[in-house]
């Protein structure tokens, strides 16, 4: 009995790197830290998949249509991911570009399919995913939210992208429209290459953007619900001793620039382990993230004032059992006192929080306590009522 050859091409390797990937990305991202980025990623990758089998469908039946629809939704995978890292990083996300690019691709590259009309849907559809390629190199650099070792990757695939898209705009004007057939030629073989080269590096960088965060959203969003029940507890009681603080260290993106990705994790455990030895066992500290801890603590004014001085002591002292590469770091912190705010979680926070920053304006490596106008009014009308808080002589 003959055999028969099985040929490994381009596409065939990508509909396979793509499948692992994609598999990659939802367990190690999308299901170990569920949010709005990470499914947004992992929708990315899902239509990554679907793209490449679309295009491997149209390879084998020579359908110009499955080739379309295929070549419009593998590009539909950058607008996806920038969208995910405004998403990360906490800033406004305009979906209706996503939305309209995600909606228009595939469909005018199916329209067009077969006509003379094609090349230049290509063309124009190509260069504005380049423009998405872009953004999403400015998202990852600006900020520095993570370690350059793990933005580079994507941030240098995604600007090759845009390069690449520019240039092929550029030469589709300068090339005479005789060579319709070449040019559609080298623009699926990039456009195939490009979404091995992209979604591998997109892989790596989105995953270990996300591990680097060190605690899961649930975890979190678990740890401030039990914040909020004992306020409420405390409340019920009508016992005033309890204070949230909001303790953040001090130029986090220069400590990424100045150290490694590892060394930055150690310096983040180090800060976050500094904050649990100084607290009492009843406090609950809260990690928002590598650079960020909320605290709730019970106790008068002036043992609280000696738990803050001992956190700001320990983060900065540098000469301990495992220094870590000399670096000193130092740390701010917001003091919101239930006393002053009330029992709502969400003033106590948002006092913490204005404080803390107020402190790291004024050089870091200090405290300030919080009052009624740095919570927001809409806030403020949410805390209950309570009595009126004694003056004291603490230092601002």
């Amino acid at each position: 009995m003959a055999l028969v050859p099985v040929a490994v091409d381009v596409t065939t390797s990508m509909v396979a790197v793509v499948t692992v990937l994609a598999a990659l990305v939802f367990g190690l991202a999308t299901l170990a830290r569920p949010s709005r980025a990470t499914v947004t990623w992992g929708a990315a990758f899902g239509l990554g998949v679907l793209g490449a089998y679309l295009w491997l469908a149209g390879q084998q039946t020579d359908e110009q249509a499955l080739r379309g629809a295929a070549s419009g939704v593998l590009l539909s995978f950058e607008p996806l991911v920038w969208i995910g890292l405004r998403m990360h990083r906490g800033h406004r996300t305009p979906w209706w570009p996503v939305a309209v690019f995600a909606a228009f691709a595939p469909t005018v590259l199916v329209v067009t399919a077969g006509s003379p009309w094609y090349l230049l849907a290509f063309h124009i559809v190509f260069l504005v995913c380049g423009v998405f390629a872009a953004l999403v190199a400015f998202e990852l650099w600006r900020g520095r939210p993570a370690a350059r070792d793990i933005t580079m990757p994507l941030a240098l695939a995604s600007c090759g992208l845009f390069l690449v898209a520019l240039a092929s705009g550029v030469s589709a004007l300068l090339t005479d429209a005789a060579n319709t057939a070449a040019q559609l030629s080298a623009l699926r073989g990039m456009n195939a290459v490009g979404t091995l080269v992209v979604s591998t590096c997109a892989a790596f960088t989105l995953v270990l953007m996300v591990r680097a965060d060190g605690v899961a959203p649930a975890d979190t969003a678990a740890a401030i619900a039990g914040v909020r029940r004992r306020l409420q507890k405390a409340q019920a009681q009508n016992e005033q001793s309890w204070s949230i603080l909001d303790v953040r260290l001090d130029d986090p993106a220069d400590l990424r620039e100045a150290s490694t990705g590892s060394a930055f994790a150690m310096i983040a455990d180090r800060f976050h382990e500094d904050i649990q030895e100084a607290l009492p066992a009843a406090a609950d500290a809260v990690r928002i993230d590598d650079a960020r801890a909320l605290v709730l603590i019970r106790g008068s004014e002036e043992v609280v004032q000696s738990h803050i001085r001992d956190i700001l002591t320990r983060v900065s002292v540098i000469e301990r059992d495992a220094p870590v590469h000399g670096i000193r770091a130092s740390a701010s912190i917001g003091w919101a006192l239930v006393a002053v705010l009330g029992f709502d979680y969400d003033a106590l926070a948002a006092g913490a929080g204005a404080a803390a920053v107020r402190a790291r304006e004024g050089g870091g490596d200090r405290w300030n306590r919080a009052t009624a106008l740095d919570v927001p009014a809409s806030e403020l009308q949410a805390v209950s009522s309570r009595s009126p808080s004694p003056r004291t002589t603490l230092e601002e």
